[in-house]
């Protein structure tokens, strides 16, 4: 399958709009609109669930949509379901991350035999899907997809959202950290109990200095520099270098 390079225009705009927004609401309140702009169908929706196989308990736990057809009902029904839906098995056995559409595992006879597969599609009066996986936290799988009443999705419409798909995860990581950085109270960095030494590191981190760079500049080794950045890191409660900086710059402002 080879993309026109209109296509390749459609999907350098669509990563340039998510990266726009680095609020999380504002990401989520815009997503819909930029998916179905790239790959045009009747209704996009981005769910995650709660899956627990050893309890046997299944929820819907969070959906976007791009109108509002999920009812509590339909999302209780999705929920304790989703583990019968042929995506899921897919992926529970180790299929690659990939997009998958209905037709990939059902023809549409076996689509209107297939109980409460159809029966869910049927309340959103829909019959095609194509949906990919998204990075979430374990336990909790999550999917952004397209669904049509009327045509079935292509090989270009797969192609389109695979690519998307990374670009769409680091935009959503990005949305994520900024609103966690906006929400959070700030504290002075003496508050964080560094030492001396730990925060002269910590301002050069700040400053997007890598550890051989802050190494020469303090006059040390690289090791005792990423020593240093692990107690920095727990003392200030940031999962990485990134998420340091961020917590230490916003600091360093107030």
């Amino acid at each position: 399958m080879r993309l026109s390079h209109g296509d390749f225009a459609a999907l350098e705009q669509a990563i340039y709009e998510l990266n726009e927004y680095r609020n999380l609401e504002h990401f989520r309140r815009e997503v819909p609109a930029i998916l179905l702009k790239l790959i045009p169908s009747e209704y996009f929706f981005w769910a995650e669930y709660t899956i627990d196989p050893v309890a046997g308990k299944h929820a819907l736990t969070d959906q976007v949509e791009s109108e509002p057809r999920v009812t509590p009902a339909l999302a209780a029904q999705m929920g304790r379901h989703i583990m019968e839906h042929p995506f899921t098995k897919y992926f529970m056995e180790g299929g690659g991350q990939t997009a998958l559409k209905l037709s990939d595992f059902l023809t549409q006879t076996q689509f209107r035999n297939s109980g409460v597969i159809r029966d869910t599609y049927r309340k959103w009066g829909l019959n095609y899907n194509l949906s990919v996986p998204i990075d979430t936290t374990p336990g909790k799988p999550a999917g952004v997809g397209l669904c049509d009443a009327k045509r079935d999705f292509t090989e270009r419409d797969r192609l389109l959202l695979n690519l998307l798909r990374r670009h769409f995860d680091q935009a959503h990581r990005n949305a994520k950290l900024a609103t966690a950085r906006q929400a959070a109270a700030a504290k002075p960095l003496a508050a964080y109990g560094l030492t001396p030494r730990e925060t002269e590191i910590a301002r050069w981190l700040a400053r997007a200095k890598n550890n051989p760079e802050i190494a020469i500049i303090l006059g040390c080794r690289p090791r005792t520099i990423e020593k240093h950045l692990e107690a920095i890191l727990e003392k200030l409660g940031a999962a990485n270098r990134v998420a340091a900086a961020i917590v230490i710059a916003r600091a360093l402002d107030d």
